[in-house]
Parts: C-alpha cells; structure tokens; sequence
C-alpha cells in the first residue's frame, strides 16, 4: 500500500510540473521542485518495493526530520492562509503595490490583479496615494512600477497620487525603498500612518511581516486575487520565502 502511494504521488507531481510548464510556461525555475519531489516518491517507493536496508538510526532520523519539516509546513501555511482571509481597511493614507513580473511593456496576469485591486482601492477611496514598487528585470521591456503606474492612469487615477519606487528587486527592497517615500514625501510629522500593502493573497502575510519590520506606521494588507490552478505551487514557494527572509531577519 505505501509502495503504491508513493507511486501515486510521483505521478501527480510530475502531471502537476507538466501542467504548470503548458499552462503558464516556465519563466521562473520553481516548478522544477515538483519534478525533484516526483523523483524523492519514486526512490521511496523503490526502496520499499526491493527491500532495500537502511540502517535504523538513518531511517529514524529521516522520519523525523519529514515530521518536522511537515509540522512547520502546516504551522507556516497556517499564517499564509490566514493572512489571504483578513479585513480590508478603508481610508489607508497610503499603499504600496507590490511589483510582479511584466511580460514586455504589458502586465503579468499575477500583477494584473494586484493592478485591479489597487484600482479598486483608490476609486472607493480618493485620499488615499500608492506607491508603486518594482524594478526592471533583465526580460522585462520596462520596469514593474512603470507598467503599474501606465496602467493606473490610463484606468482614470490621477498621477498626482501615485508614485514609482523602480529600484526594487524583491520584496525586502519593496518594502525598504518605499518606506524611504513614504517618509520623504507623506508621513506627516505628527503621525504614525496608516499603509496598506497590496499583493497576491499568498503573498500577503510575508509581505505585510516583512513591513511591520521595516516601517513605523499601522501595516495592513490589502489580498489581490491569484491564480487558483498555480496555488499549490505559489503556496510552497511562499512557505520557502517565508523561512528565507525570517533566516535573514526581515520578518
């Protein structure tokens, strides 16, 4: 029985990696995980179907650094998944609209959506500024602040209440360069402020954290929509990003 599921497992990791690599294409190298986690079942299930021996200090020491490894998966995602689900504030003093990957001069369908809520969110509310955060990669015709920015006005939102942060190349960096605006050109003296971060609902708990780190002010995070057939693999990158950055002290 566990031979088989092992089995069974490999198969869907590997159908999962295929279908990622039709659906969205390969443009970010993560997907290879799934085939790597194909391969672990299938060796494990090898090993059970030949009765290959392992040493039991080996095999016990395994087993329990998989539970581990599971428990703080489940402890992690947990946070994730909570974050996606929580109360948006309204009348923000400001936003930062975290960056995605621009395909030319045109918007990803993951920063299409942060757009869209960014949009949404500064019509229902007209005080409210953003800023709009992300760099130029090296296969992207302009930078991810420029394509938001392009986006937003054309959708009716005054540029008087929008400005580009185009230095950043992740979200550390999101983060970091924006706050510098934020308290160049909007903090009021007097108070602490009240900012909304906007991102892909996977991405909101790491990066309304890695906020509260770095900024002195009230953060709350406003969920763009995701892709729900990429979740699964969005939501395992997400749990790695979050053990990344708490490693490097950014949350």
């Amino acid at each position: 029985m566990a031979e088989f599921l092992l089995l069974l497992l490999g198969i869907v990791c590997m159908l999962y990696f295929a279908a990622i690599a039709l659906y969205a294409g390969l443009s970010s190298k993560f997907p290879v995980l799934w085939i790597l986690l194909g391969v672990g079942f299938w060796a494990g299930g090898a090993a059970l179907h030949f009765r290959i021996q392992v040493p039991q200090i080996l095999l016990e020491g395994i087993l329990y650094s998989l539970c581990l490894l599971f428990g703080l998966f489940l402890f992690v995602e947990a946070k994730i998944v909570k974050a996606m689900f929580q109360k948006e504030e309204k009348r923000l003093e400001c936003l930062i609209v975290l960056g995605a990957q621009v395909k030319g001069t045109h918007p990803s369908l993951s920063l299409e959506y942060r757009i869209r809520k960014a949009e949404e969110y500064l019509k229902q509310n007209p005080e409210t500024k953003a800023i709009l955060s992300g760099g130029k990669g090296e296969d992207e015709g302009i930078s991810e602040a420029e394509c938001m920015y392009r986006e937003l006005t054309k959708r009716g939102i005054d540029a008087a209440r929008l400005i580009k942060e185009d230095q950043s190349v992740n979200t550390q960096q999101n983060i970091a360069c924006s706050y510098r605006i934020w308290k160049q050109k909007w903090q009021k003296a007097d108070k602490t402020g009240r900012v909304g971060i906007v991102t892909s609902s996977f991405h909101l708990y790491r990066g309304t954290a890695i906020a509260r780190k770095k900024m002195d002010c009230e953060i709350y995070g406003l969920a763009a929509k995701s892709n729900g057939f990429l979740m699964v693999n969005y939501l395992v990158r997400e749990f790695l990003g979050v053990l990344k950055d708490k490693a490097a002290g950014n949350l």
